[in-house]
């Protein structure tokens, strides 16, 4: 259900991480994510909700409908350090399996299915270790770090309490 938004305040955000905590740096998507949830500022915002997930899927596309602004996270092996923030657009692609999506390939679906295309947007964490093994590397710790204090920021977080 999306958040009840009173006329003249900031547009309802959903913020998605996604990723696998089991997999090292993987999990910079939800680790992001806990780290908005336990942050400063959050208590009592009903404009911002966050969700974390192993993978996009089918059914995020109705979560995606019923916000006006839509930021997914994930970790990235090629992105610039610390991280990189973009605007990016539905698009459909074939793939193999529907059971992962691209961000994309959500919000395509989402304009298909809903008739809805919100602002989107990735913030992509450098990552560097994807072994079978849980707890970021220092590397990706320090990047979380800077996204975090990032997305406090453009969410106004850090000035509400």
């Amino acid at each position: 259900m999306p958040p009840k938004i009173a006329a003249g305040s900031r547009k309802a955000t959903l913020v998605c991480g996604y990723g696998n905590p089991g997999r090292r740096d993987d999990g910079l998507g939800p680790a992001l994510v806990a780290g908005l949830e336990s942050g400063p500022g959050r208590k009592g915002r009903k404009d911002v909700r966050t969700e974390a997930r192993l993978q996009l899927n089918i059914e995020d596309s109705l979560t995606v409908s019923a916000f006006e602004e839509v930021i997914f996270v994930d970790a990235s092996k090629r992105a610039k350090a610390p991280f990189e923030f973009r605007r990016i657009r539905p698009r459909t692609r074939l793939a193999f399996s529907t059971h992962a999506l691209s961000p994309q390939s959500v919000l395509a679906l989402c304009r298909e299915l809903y008739g809805r295309k919100p602002e989107a947007f990735l913030l992509a964490i450098r990552g560097y270790v994807w072994d079978l093994e849980e707890g970021l590397t220092p590397k990706a710790e320090a990047n979380l770090a800077r996204a975090l204090k990032f997305m406090a920021g453009r969410l106004s977080l850090a000035k509400k309490s």
